[in-house]
């Protein structure tokens, strides 16, 4: 499982970018963010072979769309990695935000004792002395066994004592 499963998208922005592409460079496109989202430093290799499969197209497919694809990505000629400014930037944000609540939960629960949790009980058991139960006088259970009438019953009931 990736470090960050999930990915944060901004779905305006990302259409007011991408207009001019078409299905297919969408996918491609696509599939390489979630590949960079993937690994650790949010980058893709500069290898053509690999970026056409992580797109899902042939190599031949991808050196047409390449130009167009990757002017959304920035070459880090030393690295030799691809980046993406603003999927970096939300991945470090991410990062700090998964930092924060794994502290925080750290904090949280440091003076607690480790261990599994309580687990709830699997059967009810009887009160030590349990009080007996008065079964009620005929009055109300008398008539809470009464047929109930239909609609239509009591609309004619209506019409005969109306």
């Amino acid at each position: 499982m990736a470090d960050l499963p999930c990915m944060p998208f901004w779905t305006d922005a990302y259409l007011a970018d991408t207009q001019h592409l078409t299905t297919e460079e969408h996918g491609a496109y696509l599939l390489l963010l979630f590949q960079a989202w993937r690994s650790h430093d949010c980058s893709l290799a500069d290898d053509d072979d690999m970026l056409s499969r992580q797109a899902g197209v042939s190599i031949a497919k991808w050196k047409v769309m390449k130009p167009i694809i990757m002017s959304f990505w920035r070459l880090d000629k030393r690295r030799k990695r691809w980046v993406q400014k603003r999927l970096k930037i939300e991945r470090e944000k991410a990062t700090v935000k998964k930092a924060k609540a794994r502290d925080s939960a750290a904090s949280r629960w440091k003076d607690r004792e480790k261990g599994d949790a309580n687990a709830l009980r699997t059967q009810c058991y009887p009160e030590p002395n349990p009080e007996p139960i008065e079964k009620p006088t005929k009055g109300f259970s008398q008539g809470a066994h009464a047929p109930k009438k239909t609609p239509r019953q009591k609309m004619l009931e209506g019409i005969h004592n109306g």
